[in-house]
């Protein structure tokens, strides 16, 4: 397997994925409530658009707080 690998020049793992039939979907993952958090995000870079990821992430969560929601990502 290792020789294969090698000479076309891609990981094992893929390779051995690949004999065993591997279906699992690739693709984006979504959650339920995705659009809602889309919709919050896009409202605070209208208004801030120089603001990074790490302060939009500040101040939703900070607006979810207020309404009792759970905090999202590992941010507290």
């Amino acid at each position: 397997m290792k020789v294969v690998d090698d000479v076309l020049g891609v990981a094992r793992s893929n390779l051995v994925e690949q004999m065993r039939g591997g279906s699992r979907s690739r693709g984006p993952y979504r959650r339920g409530d995705d659009e809602a958090v889309l919709i919050a995000i896009r409202a605070i870079t209208d208004v801030r658009p120089t603001y990074g990821y790490r302060r939009v992430t500040a101040i939703l969560n900070r607006t979810r707080r207020a309404t009792s929601e759970p905090a999202l990502n590992h941010m507290a």
